[in-house]
């Protein structure tokens, strides 16, 4: 049972750091240097990446071992990604 509580915890604070990316991408203006299907590219991801802290939330709050699993490996293969779109 202390796993549970390690890895639920562990989800939530990268959940949280993700969550933070995502409000901060929110916030930004839309880039008006974008050609013409960039705008709308833009709002796609904004949307797609709610949509995915929704799931890694729901997934999260199941009480299931395998759902806290697979949010964790959800949350560090989105942070990664994030890593590496702003490094490149």
């Amino acid at each position: 049972m202390n796993t549970i509580k390690i890895l639920s915890g562990i989800n939530w604070l990268l959940i949280g750091v993700y969550g933070a990316f995502v409000v901060w991408a929110l916030l930004q203006k839309a880039n008006p240097a974008n050609d013409a299907g960039g705008g709308e590219q833009e709002i796609a991801l904004k949307g797609i990446s709610v949509f995915m802290l929704l799931v890694l939330t729901g997934l999260n709050w199941l009480p299931l071992t395998w759902t806290k699993i697979v949010a964790l490996l959800l949350v560090v293969l989105l942070l990664l990604l994030i890593y590496f779109i702003s490094t490149n």
